[in-house]
């Protein structure tokens, strides 16, 4: 099987609301709303020391000596509190417990307990704005520590850092119906980190509707590089090159997320083992693969790493399937594991399944659909759009040359399981220079719609003139990178 089709990405984040409840304040016969004090002991806190506190990610409390603490707001009847530390001692990490909860009486039993840090190690934490109530998100820190976070305000990991020692921290699972953003998310450690920030929106608020801009045309490695990496800082995530005229080229861009993009590419190793070591070692690293490019005969492995946190990611290279049968067979048990397919690769004399797994706990799903190829485009709007209502991505049309001959092409679509999204297509007239195209695409994002590729149709068959359309698309109720945005990995 070969890819005959480039993959369609979707760009938009979830449109799906979070509906947070109301928490009424208690009141009297008088008519007054009842408040209560949240106080509590703190203990352990070495001389000379200090440690900061808040209580729902705001009201901060800045102590000096053990003994009892109130805070500064009282919280309405009924009202939540959530006490967090926001700034640890040096040389100690201390953590909350009975921290959380609602308030129906002044709340004193807030236990903070301060503990020596092994020498010369230090702890490593932020602090988490816009999270939901009832919402958790979890961290980890350099590929593990899971950290599970459930309210806003600070959050320390639990394993302590040697000085010198590098942190990443990443998001391994974002919260139903939002998603969270960090910065200054990495570094080396030479005192406690306190400056990680976890900032998370509604999946409504958080995503942008696409925004395309065109590049000059750079197929090199260094000057690709360059320039993804110039266009990254700002938010813009490299898509593809594209090809007008036989002179007119451009490298496309589109930024649809509070996020930055580092890139980086390495040599393309000589077997599929050596490949999918390189694709794993990276994945830690949290860079996920993007793609293959040749310059003047060298191959290079593209690999980029999003700041929103979506790794580490891992990756599987399984054999090719020849018919779409055994694709499907092979695709959904890899999907039901959470792995996505990228596509087929021929390295080594051999041509492998590339199959790809971020932090998140989507799972996936696969179907084959009769090709469009030889239909009018109309005929691909209504098949796209009833797989589309069901929750299917259109992927691409492949070739799988098992099949009877007139069954060799098939349209592939994918869902997330995990999920109900849906996905909306149309298809309007293919663009003749750079220019005209991010005229149309921006035109189409305000409305939610993602660029997808070209695509060519052959009504009369494949001997005879075809015609050439722009593919849009617009997911609905989606959320997540992989099928919903256009800068996904995958």
């Amino acid at each position: 099987m070969r890819v005959h089709f480039m993959h369609i990405r979707t760009l938009l984040a979830s449109s799906a609301l979070a509906l947070l409840a109301a928490c009424g304040g208690g009141g009297g016969d008088s008519g007054t709303d009842a408040t209560y004090t949240v106080s509590g002991q703190l203990s352990g806190l070495l001389a000379g020391q200090s440690v900061s506190l808040q209580n729902n990610g705001a009201d901060s409390l800045n102590l000096r000596a053990n003994g009892s603490f109130t805070f500064d707001v009282e919280v309405p009847e009924n009202g939540a509190y959530a006490v967090t530390v926001i700034t640890q001692p040096a040389g100690q990490r201390c953590t909350v417990a009975n921290g959380s909860g609602r308030a129906t009486a002044n709340v004193s039993n807030v236990a903070v307990t301060c503990q020596a840090l092994a020498s010369n190690t230090y702890t490593v934490g932020g602090a988490a704005s816009g999270l939901g109530a009832g919402k958790t998100v979890v961290l980890q820190n350099n590929g593990r520590d899971d950290l599970t976070v459930s309210a806003n305000g600070g959050f320390t990991f639990a394993t302590a850092m040697a000085s010198g020692a590098a942190y990443a921290v990443t998001i391994r699972t974002q919260p139903a119906g939002q998603t969270c953003s960090l910065s200054a998310a990495s570094g080396t450690v030479n005192a406690n980190v306190s400056n990680i920030g976890l900032s998370c929106q509604d999946s409504a608020s958080a995503a942008l509707k696409p925004v395309y801009l065109a590049d000059t045309y750079r197929a090199d490695r260094t000057g690709l590089l360059a320039q993804a990496n110039g266009r990254g800082g700002s938010g813009y995530a490299f898509v593809t090159g594209l090809a007008f005229t036989s002179s007119a080229y451009v490298n496309l861009y589109v930024k649809d997320a509070a996020s930055t993009y580092t890139w980086e590419a390495m040599d393309l190793p000589t077997t599929a083992s050596a490949l999918q070591t390189q694709l794993n070692t990276q994945g830690a690293r949290g860079y996920a693969h993007h793609g293959f490019l040749v310059d003047g005969g060298v191959y290079s492995v593209y690999y980029v790493r999003d700041a929103q946190g979506l790794g580490p990611y891992t990756y599987e290279l399984l054999p090719s399937q020849t018919t779409s049968s055994a694709f499907l067979t092979q695709a959904n048990a890899q999907g039901a594991r959470g792995f996505f397919f990228q596509g087929d690769f021929a390295i080594g004399g051999a041509t492998v399944a590339i199959y790809g797994k971020d932090s998140s706990n989507a799972r996936y799903s696969y179907a084959v659909q009769a090709p469009t190829g030889e239909a009018a485009p109309d005929v691909f709007v209504a098949q796209a759009n009833t797989q589309g209502q069901q929750g299917y991505r259109f992927i691409g049309e492949y070739v799988f040359s098992g099949n009877p001959s007139n069954e060799a092409f098939k349209n592939v679509y994918a869902r997330d399981t995990a999920q109900a999204a849906t996905f909306e297509y149309k298809v309007l007239a293919a663009s003749d220079s750079g220019a005209a195209l991010v005229t149309q695409a921006n035109t189409e994002g305000q409305s939610g719609y993602f660029f997808g590729g070209e695509m060519a149709f052959f009504p009369s068959g494949y001997g005879q003139p075809g015609v050439t359309r722009n593919v849009y698309g617009k997911p609905v109720n989606c959320t997540g990178v992989t099928m919903c945005r256009g800068s996904s990995p995958f």
